[in-house]
């Protein structure tokens, strides 16, 4: 079962609501042109200038009024306060699988967060979340993670899966680098990390972690999309670059804040560089928000060509051959890119980083937002979805 993402940016229009409108002709258009359905949809997630809570929720209500009801009950949405780094008020990233023969897909909702269960009658399985959390008060990042993660623990658990099944995840944390000035001097990263890592706990990675995203918004507390699949039917297994340290292993040195959690040190990110999935049907890698970093330390301060170009070299080498034989992906064919989302901490930087980006992977689409990266140093972030 192959993924696929298509992205839209507005053609027109000078309101949130003109511009999110265009956006969803185009989905229309393309659903139309491909010979699709609502039912193919799987996530959408809507990207939004807004430089606080008022404005983020005020704009999410906007948009959400126009989603036709087969989108607003079948299909799971998240809005995020990152927004276009092209200068447009929303852009639009969806997720598809265009060929769903002899699966069946169900929505439901857990504790009001909707979720898709995508399956056939032999017990294999997709469960797909996005936007999880929207509703959560926002006070505190450590409270906003508890609620998130015991909405998602629900959700797996309902369908006969742990937090061990997922492969891909996406973790959108207000002020991401934010340090609180209490006694713990507790970093919003580091908050929702200690969550993280108590939850997993609780599984047991069999094939390592999932692929994920840490990446800052402006409003909106802690939101969270996942993809999680039964192990029959579907194989998965992690990757790790040897040009960088695994994140789960590193030192306390690049983890920020005095507080102890629960009577353990600080956690790192419990995440693999990268997690490829395959069936019968299709060999995909998803790839982890990948930044400017070797082994463990941050290349390219103030430099945001350079971080970009070690960005990218890092993500080629994650697929190359060599480190994916050492995964244990037999007979590897060289992974096509199909797509890119990149983060951006700086507007100035956008067309910039865009030029080095169509440059090294040309005719790649994708999509550009502006947002902080899990640290300060770092000015770019890119994630992306290849195939085999």
């Amino acid at each position: 079962m192959k993924f696929s993402v298509v992205a839209f940016e507005p053609r027109g229009g000078n309101s949130v609501e003109e511009q999110a409108s265009d956006c969803l002709d185009q989905l229309n258009e393309f659903v139309s042109g491909e010979s699709l359905t609502l039912k193919h949809i799987i996530s959408i997630s809507f990207f939004l200038f807004a430089g606080n809570r008022n404005v983020y929720h005020d704009l999410a209500g906007k948009v959400e009024a126009l989603l036709p009801d087969g989108i607003r009950t079948g299909v799971p949405v998240a809005f995020l306060a990152q927004a276009p780094a092209g200068g447009a008020l929303i852009s639009a990233e969806v997720f598809f699988i265009a060929d769903l023969q002899g699966h069946e897909v169900h929505a439901k909702r857990v504790e009001g967060n909707l979720c898709l269960v995508i399956g056939d009658e032999r017990g294999k399985k997709l469960v797909i979340a996005n936007g999880i959390g929207r509703d959560n008060n926002h006070n505190h990042i450590a409270g906003d993670a508890e609620t998130v993660f015991g909405v998602m623990e629900k959700m797996l658990r309902s369908e006969g899966m742990d937090f061990g099944h997922i492969f891909r995840q996406w973790n959108y944390i207000e002020e991401i680098t934010r340090v609180e000035k209490d006694e713990r001097n507790s970093q919003h990263y580091q908050q929702f990390n200690n969550v993280r890592s108590d939850y997993y706990s609780k599984s047991a990675f069999l094939q390592g972690y999932p692929a994920a995203t840490g990446i800052g918004t402006q409003a909106g507390g802690v939101i969270v999309g996942f993809f999680a699949a039964s192990r029959e039917g579907y194989l998965t297994k992690a990757i790790e670059n040897p040009l960088q340290k695994a994140a789960f292993e590193y030192t306390e040195k690049v983890l920020v804040g005095d507080a102890e959690f629960r009577g353990s040190s600080k956690c790192t990110p419990k995440f693999a560089r990268a997690r490829f999935i395959a069936d019968n049907e299709s060999r995909q890698i998803f790839i982890s928000g990948t930044a400017s970093i070797r082994e463990e330390v941050v290349v390219g301060e103030n430099d945001v060509a350079t971080q970009t170009e070690i960005t990218i070299e890092n993500i080629r080498n994650l697929i190359d051959r060599d480190t994916l034989s050492a995964a244990g992906i037999d007979d590897p064919e060289t992974p096509r890119i199909e797509f890119i989302r990149v983060y951006i901490k700086y507007p100035e930087d956008y067309l910039k980083v865009k030029k080095i980006c169509e440059r090294h992977l040309p005719g790649v689409p994708g999509i550009y937002v502006l947002s902080d990266v899990c640290r300060e140093k770092l000015l770019v972030e890119i994630e992306a979805l290849a195939t085999l």
